[in-house]
């Protein structure tokens, strides 16, 4: 298998604050490989427990964290964080810092979780069967939010010398994500939440059109079924969900997904051959995902098999996603923060050897500065760096 690549999430303001020699002695005497930069990322309130600065903090949502070339870019502008103007550009920061450590950079890159332009441009979000708008996720169908993908991924991997790109929610992201005070006060059942997540933007719906799928009656049938569910009557939704027209539709938007990664994998090697391309698989070959499980070779040079819930369950994905994968590259993830690894020191032992046993070549650790120091101690003794 070789030696086992070992990456960690990072934030730009725990870089910052700590200063780059300090975070990245400590991750290197950690035995990691790899620093993984979000360079473009969400909103969210994080508790820090190490960073000198802030010990909670607020993110800005949908920034940019990396100095763009804003001339690439169409109708969608992107915003670009505050760090840039009052700290420098992390991600050639990081790049300079790295340069005689052994760390590689990755550009950790979320696609279409971007709430600040959902908000901006509704028209490319996410709309459901009643015609409203989910801001928290752009459309993949749309023209305007793939130029604006193309732009960012070659403006990350032109701007500095990014050894990968890791793609996280490049697919149709559903309904529920734990926005904002989201409240829920009907019971969901899987029929009535996979329904709700369906997209039919008219973006959606013209690549349905153009499939031969009649996606406007289809939207239509959905609504009713949702409605009939939320006035006590279940059983059209359920129904709907093994109808041939939504097997159909569902099919034309993992093509949609499958389309869109195809062009991204394409501009990220056209402006950097060297870079390499990972992606977020699904849980397994039976989920019920926007990307379908096998399409994942063919659209990159390596792929990510999420957080496991147990060390059985990394062990299954390493061998299910290397099955599929041929010579390309397994990770492994490791979620390093409570709730998923409370003693730090008996977990992360075990959770690394499962991942090895299931033949992964690299593991990615969550992340450094939502991590306690014990914990990064506890990550080195599980790579074999420190005992």
């Amino acid at each position: 298998m070789g030696e086992l690549r070992a990456g960690i999430y990072t934030y730009a303001w725990d870089l910052a604050a700590e200063g780059y020699d300090t975070a990245l002695g400590r991750i290197a005497g950690a035995g990691l490989t790899a620093v993984n930069l979000a360079c473009a990322y969400h909103a969210g309130k994080f508790l820090l427990p190490h960073n000198p600065r802030h010990r909670v903090y607020f993110a800005e949502d949908g920034a940019l964290y990396f100095r763009p070339d804003l001339a690439r870019y169409g109708r969608l502008r992107p915003r670009v964080s505050r760090f840039v103007a009052d700290e420098g550009d992390p991600l050639a920061d990081l790049e300079r810092a790295c340069r005689g450590r052994g760390l590689e950079v990755v550009a950790w890159v979320v696609c279409l979780h971007n709430t600040w332009l959902g908000e901006r441009y509704p028209d490319c979000a996410l709309w459901n069967a009643f015609g409203d708008p989910y801001v928290h996720s752009l459309t993949p169908a749309h023209p305007a939010v793939r130029e604006y993908l193309r732009a960012l991924l070659t403006d990350v991997v032109t701007r500095a010398d990014v050894a990968a790109v890791e793609l996280e929610s490049p697919g149709y992201m559903g309904f529920l994500h734990n926005f904002h005070h989201e409240i829920v006060g009907v019971p969901l059942d899987a029929a009535q939440r996979a329904l709700l997540g369906l997209s039919f933007n008219p973006a959606d719906l013209d690549w349905a059109s153009k499939a031969g799928i009649d996606g406007k009656r289809l939207r239509l049938h959905v609504a009713d079924a949702l409605d009939a569910a939320w006035n006590g009557d279940p059983a059209p939704a359920r129904r709907l969900l093994d109808a041939p027209e939504l097997a159909a539709y569902l099919a034309c938007q993992q093509e949609v997904v499958r389309s869109l990664l195809a062009e991204l994998r394409d501009a990220i090697h056209l402006a950097n051959a060297h870079t390499a391309v990972r992606l977020f698989a699904p849980p397994g070959p039976d989920a019920w995902e926007s990307l379908r499980y096998n399409a994942v070779p063919e659209l990159a040079d390596g792929a990510l098999a999420g957080y496991a819930v147990s060390d059985e369950d990394a062990r299954n994905r390493a061998r299910n996603l290397r099955a599929v994968m041929g010579a390309k590259p397994v990770y492994g993830m490791v979620r390093a923060i409570a709730p998923d690894t409370v003693d730090s020191a008996a977990q992360l032992g075990p959770r690394v050897a499962a991942w090895r046993e299931g033949g992964v070549q690299g593991i990615d650790f969550y992340n450094y500065g939502l991590m306690t120091l014990p914990t990064l101690d506890a990550i080195g003794g599980a790579l074999g760096a420190r005992r």
